[in-house]
């Protein structure tokens, strides 16, 4: 065969120094730097898939995340995911029966999962693939390593001892070519969601604002005039150094809002893990009012783009304040330094909509092995069916221009 691939030894780490294309990449997920935040996770095992040419050239990397327990984050445990509609999937997008038969395969998920462990996903952190090929190869070339993806990473479980694994966050256009060869061996499709996307082509926030149509440049002001009447002024961090107290008492109580695990440990563990990968590349904007930060946002910033990370605001104190600073603070930074892109995430996709951000879908192949497999595959199935339902819903493509 062409291509071939080896997982890499446990105390081989990937860098830049070796592989050029992971450094300062344009997304920051690729980037070796961000790779080394993700191993310093306690709830996966961070291995690297090598992907070599038939003359042993060295052509592209991804990560593998291996859940031995289903101790997994959710967005990247391919069993724990499966029926849990926290991860995807929206159930009121199905049909009556396939609603039905969505109900009957929940009460025996909980038993079906405890057999897909260990399992492994090809992702990494930031809801992202994380496939990286080297520098110089052509878009062909490229198009074959996809290809290939779905047997190399079957291989790549079976040397792992998985009993399930997953490819995720994949984009449309590879999807287009690895879908296929996914399909082929027998592992189930799903869409995971989107990643919303604003692009800038203003010059500046006056041309942004009046590129707006009438009743979004009125909400704009409207929000931005509330925001400063309520005395809250953004303050502007960049650096490792922005990562400060703050801002961590603010995700501890947002964490502890939403029931996640950790408590201040969890959180002070990693905002130190960022400072000490990424630090150089953190973004915070706060909103501010009397010398106190009652909200944050926090991005990383790689070349021209913004990736937002995490934010925190206090609900009793600064209500009104997410979209003055997640927005319209956001863009009118960025399009005074030179940021052109800024990416939200997944989830919310009425509000990033409404916004004018693009939704790009992401899809996900999961292959279950264990015993009980295919009340997990027949579950991922609807689940995906149902998350396609949903972005089918927002409107007749998944994109909305700036100013509709």
């Amino acid at each position: 065969m062409k291509y071939s691939a080896k997982v890499l030894d446990a105390t081989s780490r990937p860098t830049a120094a070796d592989f050029p294309a992971l450094e300062r990449p344009p997304v920051i997920w690729d980037d070796d730097r961000w790779w080394r935040f993700t191993e310093r996770t306690d709830l996966h095992e961070t291995h690297y898939l090598a992907v070599h040419a038939a003359d042993g050239a060295l052509v592209a990397l991804a990560p593998l995340l291996l859940t031995r327990d289903g101790g997994g984050l959710l967005f990247y445990d391919a069993p724990k995911m499966t029926g849990n509609l926290g991860a995807f999937g929206d159930p009121d997008h199905l049909t009556e029966a396939e609603r039905a038969r969505w109900d009957e395969l929940s009460a025996a998920l909980p038993e079906a999962r405890r057999a897909q462990y260990p399992s492994v996903a090809l992702s990494v952190f930031g809801s992202h693939h994380g496939i990286v090929h080297a520098t110089g190869r052509t878009e062909a070339e490229r198009r074959e390593v996809l290809a290939e993806l779905p047997r190399l990473l079957d291989d790549a479980a079976r040397f792992l001892g998985c009993a399930s694994h997953a490819l995720l966050y994949v984009t449309d256009e590879q999807a287009a070519i690895l879908g296929p060869a996914a399909a082929d061996l027998g592992h189930v499709p799903a869409v995971l969601g989107a990643e919303s996307v604003l692009r800038l082509d203003a010059p500046d926030w006056d041309a942004y604002l009046a590129g707006l149509v009438s009743r979004k440049r009125k909400r704009a002001n409207r929000e931005l005039r509330e925001y400063a009447e309520a005395g809250f002024t953004t303050v502007i961090r960049e650096g490792a150094d922005a990562l400060t107290g703050p801002v961590v008492d603010l995700q501890v109580a947002l964490r502890a809002k939403y029931g996640l695990p950790g408590g201040r440990p969890r959180v002070e563990r990693d905002f130190a893990a960022l400072r000490e990968t990424v630090g150089d590349s953190a973004l915070v904007l706060s909103a501010e009012r009397d010398g106190e930060t009652l909200g944050f946002v926090l991005y990383l910033r790689s070349g021209d783009a913004l990736f937002g990370r995490t934010a925190g605001f206090d609900d009793d104190r600064a209500k009104g304040v997410y979209f003055a600073l997640t927005y319209h603070e956001t863009i009118r930074w960025s399009l005074a330094n030179g940021v052109r892109d800024i990416w939200y995430g997944l989830a919310a996709y009425d509000a990033k909509k409404l916004r004018g951000c693009d939704l790009e879908p992401r899809h996900g192949w999961f292959h279950f092995t264990g015993e009980g497999h295919r009340v997990l595959t027949e579950t991922v199935r609807l689940q995906g069916d149902g998350e396609h339902g949903r972005l089918r819903g927002l409107g007749p493509n998944s994109t909305t221009p700036q100013g509709d």
